[in-house]
């Protein structure tokens, strides 16, 4: 079942072309049809013109007034101009259907057998049989071949069908521009809507609007200049909340642990132990909020390039010292200069995050592995228990985590892909490491 929504220039198209053939080839029947009409009708005032003037001959003739070369000689200027199956042909007719006097090409045969008064059609001929006046017992029956009639209406018929062919392959031409116009404005405000997330809730462009899609327009504008003011209130809050509560959070570290070091008891030592270990995941929680909170702001990429390989030398400097020391890490570190436009904070947070959790999980003997030393590519790699493909899904969403008792708030790989889809880069995770049964594996490849 195809469910590609219909095209609208398709159907406009159609619409528009539909209605306007029907109304040409109405206009073509209707046009051949009165032509038809008004060129018999001419022809049939030449054709009884004619079977008046060879009658009144003919009876002058009979009357002894004209002698019978000079009747002859009324159509002998056909045969100069005209082919013989292109000339007129009569019969003189007394009452017994005797005939008198008749055409040279005029055969008997070719008489019609009906005859009566007026016009009539017969034998690929147009007759006119015309009685003679006071002398009611006699007649003309004058022909002419329909060769002519039929060849200058099918040349008639040539003409306007192609005049007509012409004018709807104009219509056709110039309906489909202008069709294909306001298409494109049509794409342009789609591309312009589709440009919209939650990091661009900008009014949209009305240069690709028409007057009909602007109460739709005002509609969304207002609906995104809402969403926005909902996201900006969301995303301060958790701002502010997080600043404010740094302050308080470091105060209470410190006083749990002036109170493990000043414990008169074991029992008391271990009591100060466990707030100090809560206050330092809270403090870890509220570090990852921030870092949400700038990955949601769009922190992605600015307008001057930064030598990332710089930042990424620095941060596995870091990573080694504060590593603990039974844990083995191998690193592959960066060469030369990796310029780029992603914004540096943006990349430390993304490899922090990516560090934090490789130490968090790793608890194989292969440890941690980091290799940078293609140019562009970071992979993160730890040792660790096989991931399945839905816990692989399920730690790519905000708050997923591979077990519930993880010392982690499943914020970390989200902020990564965050910044990732901010940034271009091109986020990877998946379980085992190559060529190994075990351990997990996340690389960046940077744009």
């Amino acid at each position: 079942m195809n469910s590609r929504p219909p095209s609208l220039l398709r159907a406009l198209l159609r619409s528009l072309l539909w209605p306007s053939l029907i109304a040409i080839a109405a206009g073509l029947v209707l046009s051949f049809w009165t032509v038809r009409q008004e060129y018999d009708e001419m022809l049939d005032i030449g054709l009884n013109n004619k079977a008046h003037l060879l009658l009144e001959n003919l009876t002058m003739q009979d009357e002894g007034i004209l002698g019978l070369s000079e009747v002859s000689d009324l159509l002998a200027f056909e045969a100069r101009i005209l082919d013989p199956e292109e000339r007129t042909l009569f019969w003189y007719i007394d009452s017994e259907g005797h005939i008198l006097q008749r055409s040279g090409l005029a055969t008997p045969d070719m008489m019609p057998r009906e005859q009566p008064e007026g016009f009539f059609t017969e034998h690929d001929y147009r007759f006119r049989v015309l009685s003679a006046e006071g002398m009611p017992k006699r007649r003309i029956v004058v022909g002419e071949p329909l060769v002519e009639r039929n060849e200058a209406m099918r040349d008639i018929l040539a003409g306007v069908m192609l005049s007509f062919a012409a004018l709807v392959l104009i219509m056709a031409y110039a309906a489909s521009r202008a069709l294909q116009g306001a298409a494109r404005k049509i794409d342009g405000l789609s591309e312009d809507i589709a440009a919209k997330s939650e990091h661009n809730l900008s009014p949209i462009d009305r240069a690709f609007s028409f007057a009909e899609f602007e109460p739709a327009i005002d509609t969304l504008d207002e609906l995104m200049a809402r969403l926005d003011a909902a996201i900006n209130a969301e995303r301060d809050f958790a701002t502010v909340a997080a600043h404010e509560l740094r302050t308080p959070v470091a105060i209470c570290l410190a006083q749990a642990q002036r109170l493990k070091a000043t414990a008169a008891t074991e029992a008391d030592a271990a009591k100060a132990a466990a707030v100090e270990q809560g206050l330092k995941r809270l403090a870890r929680l509220i570090e990852r909020l921030l870092q949400l909170s700038r990955a949601q702001s769009g922190l992605g990429t600015d307008a001057e390039a930064d030598d990332l390989n710089m930042v990424l030398r620095l941060l596995l400097s870091e990573l080694s010292e504060r590593k603990p020391k039974a844990l083995r890490l191998n690193i592959l570190p960066p060469e030369g200069v990796y310029m780029s436009h992603i914004n540096p904070d943006a990349f430390g947070i993304i490899l922090n995050n990516l560090f934090d959790n490789a130490l968090k999980y790793s608890d194989g003997p292969q440890g941690i592995v980091i290799d940078a030393s293609q140019a562009g590519v970071i992979t993160v790699s730890n040792d660790c228990d096989v991931l399945t493909e839905q816990e692989i899904q399920e730690i790519k969403q905000r708050f997923g985590r591979k077990s519930n008792l993880a010392d982690g708030y499943g914020l970390g790989l989200s902020i990564v892909q965050a910044l990732c889809e901010q940034t271009g880069c091109d986020f990877d995770i998946f379980s085992p490491m190559i060529g190994q049964t075990r351990g997990f594996v996340a690389r960046i490849t940077l744009p």
